[in-house]
C-alpha cells in the first residue's frame, strides 16, 4: 500500500533497506542494472513465483482454480496501488491491446476526434490513428522547443467534437512527465475521456486516478512493478460501465465467463468487460510476485529514493560535462534520466560491454532507476560515458 502511518525516511536514511533490496535481485551479482524503463529487474520473489506457476500445473494438470486466484489478487494489488475499486480493473494482456478494447467503444459520429500528445508511445498513435478508417479524425499535441508539453498545449486541440484526450504520463524518448491532472481539466472541460498511459512511470511514485480525476489509465507490470511482459493492467472509472461496451470482447470480458454461452453476448457489469480471452497466466503469476514485493517496500519509498538518485544523477552529469534531455526538476520527470548522445545505439552497446545495462530512443542513452540502485550505479555510470565520451553529447559543444 501507499499510505504509511509514519513519516518517510530521509532518501540517505533509506540506503540500508535499499542495499538489501537490491540482494533481492540476481543481476546485479555482476552487472549495473538501469534498463528499468524496458524490463525492470528480476527478483526473487518472482524467480519462486514462475516456478510455482509450473508446480501447480504439473501437480493439478489443469491448474484453473489456482491460477484465478493469482489473477484476482494482481486485479486487487494494482487497485490498492493507484487507488481505484478491484472492479474498476481489467487484466489485459498490453497496453495497446487494453486501449483497443475501448476504442471499439465508440462509433466515431457524434464525437469524431482523438486527440494524443507527442509523448505517447508509437503502439498507441498507431491503434489511435487506425481509427480514421472506421471515421475518427486525429489531432497531435506537439512539443515545445524545450520538449516539453503542458497541459494548456492541449487546449486549441480539444473543443466538442473531441471523444477522447490520450496521453502518456512519462515520455517513453526523453522521462518527462506531463500533468495528467491539467490535462483531465482540460479534456472534461470539453466534455472529452481523459485516457491515460502509466506504463512509464506506474509503480515508481504514487499515483491516485480519482485525485487526477483520470477516467482510464493503463499500466503494465514488466517496468517498474517488477513483473513480466504479457500483463497489462486498465482502470476504467466505474461511472463508466454503463456507458462503454466493447466490441471486441471474449469469454473473460463475459459477467460468467464460465457459463460457456454461445447463444448470448452477456457482458460483465463492471471492468471486467474490458477483458477478452485467457490472461498470460504465468505473467500473472510473476507479476502478483512483483508487485506485492513492491508494496511492501512502499511506493512512498521508492519514490524518495527514485527522486534522490536521479538527484545524485543529474549532478554528476553536469559535472562531468555530459547533457541531459531530462529535467531535472522532479516535479517535470519520471525515474527515467535520457542522455544526449551522437550515436545511442553504439554508447548503449559498449555500456553493456562495461556490464551496464540501459536503452535508446531518439538518440538518447536512457537509464531509469529503482528502489536497488545505489550511488555505486550512478558513479559505474558516469565512469562508462568517460570511457565513450566521443559518442556523447558534450555540454561545452
Amino acid at each position: 500500500m501507499n499510505a504509511h502511518s509514519t513519516p518517510i525516511p530521509s532518501a540517505e536514511a533509506l540506503l540500508p533497506e535499499v542495499l538489501a533490496f537490491r540482494k533481492r535481485f540476481p543481476i546485479f551479482r555482476n552487472k549495473v542494472h538501469l534498463a528499468n524503463n524496458a524490463m525492470g529487474a528480476v527478483s526473487d520473489v518472482v524467480e519462486k513465483a514462475h516456478r510455482q506457476f509450473l508446480d501447480d500445473r504439473i501437480e493439478q494438470g489443469a491448474s484453473w482454480e489456482s491460477a484465478l486466484e493469482q489473477h484476482d489478487r494482481l486485479r486487487d494489488g494494482f487497485a490498492a496501488l493507484i487507488g481505484a475499486k478491484p472492479h474498476e480493473i481489467a487484466l489485459c494482456y498490453a497496453a495497446t491491446q487494453a486501449l483497443g478494447v475501448v476504442s471499439s467503444c465508440f462509433d466515431w459520429r457524434d464525437r469524431q476526434t482523438i486527440v494524443f500528445d507527442d509523448y505517447s508511445f508509437p503502439s498507441v498513435t498507431q491503434l489511435w490513428r487506425v481509427q480514421e478508417r472506421r471515421g475518427a479524425r486525429i489531432r497531435q499535441v506537439a512539443a515545445d522547443a524545450d520538449g516539453l508539453i503542458r497541459p494548456e498545449y492541449f487546449t486549441p486541440q480539444i473543443d466538442e467534437s473531441v471523444a477522447i484526450v490520450s496521453a502518456s504520463h512519462v515520455c517513453y524518448k526523453n522521462g518527462h512527465r506531463l500533468d495528467a491532472a491539467g490535462v483531465a481539466r482540460e479534456a472534461h472541460a470539453a466534455g472529452a475521456l481523459f485516457a491515460l498511459d502509466d506504463y512509464q512511470s506506474c509503480g515508481s511514485r504514487p499515483f491516485d486516478v480519482r485525485a487526477a480525476d483520470v477516467d482510464i489509465l493503463v499500466a503494465g507490470t514488466v517496468k517498474f512493478m517488477l513483473g513480466s511482459p504479457g500483463v497489462a493492467m486498465m482502470y476504467v472509472r466505474e461511472e463508466l460501465h454503463d456507458q462503454l461496451h466493447p466490441t471486441v470482447t471474449g469469454w473473460f470480458g463475459q459477467e460468467s465467463p464460465h457459463a460457456m454461452r454461445i447463444d448470448a453476448h452477456v457482458e460483465a457489469p463492471d471492468a471486467a468487460k474490458f477483458q477478452i480471452g485467457t490472461p498470460a497466466l504465468c505473467a500473472i503469476y510473476d507479476s502478483v510476485a512483483g508487485l506485492e514485493l513492491l508494496q511492501s517496500v512502499g511506493v512512498d519509498k521508492v519514490s524518495t529514493w527514485i527522486d534522490h538518485i536521479t538527484g545524485v544523477l543529474f549532478t554528476r552529469l553536469a559535472e562531468e560535462g555530459f547533457v541531459s534531455a531530462t529535467p531535472s526538476d522532479p516535479a517535470r520527470h519520471g525515474p527515467q534520466v535520457a542522455i544526449r548522445a551522437h550515436d545511442a545505439a553504439q554508447a548503449v552497446e559498449m555500456l553493456a560491454a562495461r556490464n551496464i545495462t540501459s536503452s535508446h530512443r531518439d538518440n538518447n542513452v536512457r537509464t531509469a532507476w529503482h528502489f536497488y540502485n545505489t550511488p555505486d550505479d550512478v558513479e559505474a555510470l558516469i565512469d562508462g560515458l568517460k570511457a565513450i565520451r566521443p559518442l556523447m553529447v558534450s555540454a561545452d559543444g
